[in-house]
């Protein structure tokens, strides 16, 4: 099961430690969402809501954050998107390494477009694969997403 202290380390780099003291319910409710038998698009859908309306609350309507040692900026709701489908890492990296949830994160990743998908598949279940289909993996990752969402496992 995810972690509070995960989930607040998803959120920091995007909230800033002002806002996230501020969000410790949200992460605790987010923390009892990822489930291992939760459907993944519908708990990522949750997600976006229960932050996206906290963090209108919290702002009073501008969504301006201000990150830790960074300038203020302002969220926009495709921000949503990118932090729930991070949120659901760590609820694809308890999935067991077999091939029912292999072909579980291959449906997902790409009816969901989600990075986080891609990420277990290309590290969790990376002993399931060919040469060929991580390279593949990567190859996608690369050209559709920033690489900042990369790091730490394709970029190093």
């Amino acid at each position: 099961m995810a972690t509070v202290s995960q989930i607040a380390n998803i959120l920091l780099p995007w909230t800033g430690s002002g806002l996230l003291e501020q969000l410790h319910p949200e992460c605790e409710q987010i923390a009892k969402l990822l489930q291992p038998s939760a459907k993944p698009d519908a708990v990522a859908e949750r997600i976006m809501l229960l932050l996206f309306g906290r963090i209108r609350q919290l702002t009073r309507g501008t969504m301006v954050v201000h990150p830790d040692g960074g300038y203020p900026v302002r969220m926009q709701t495709e921000d949503f998107a990118v932090i729930a489908d991070e949120m659901l890492l760590p609820l694809f990296e308890e999935y067991p390494a077999d091939d029912v949830h292999l072909q579980k994160l291959r449906e997902f990743s790409m009816s969901c477009a989600s990075l986080s998908a891609l990420r277990a598949l290309y590290t969790r279940f990376s002993s399931l694969q060919s040469k060929e289909e991580l390279a593949t993996i990567a190859q996608i990752a690369r050209g559709s997403y920033p690489a900042y969402r990369l790091h730490g496992w394709l970029i190093h």
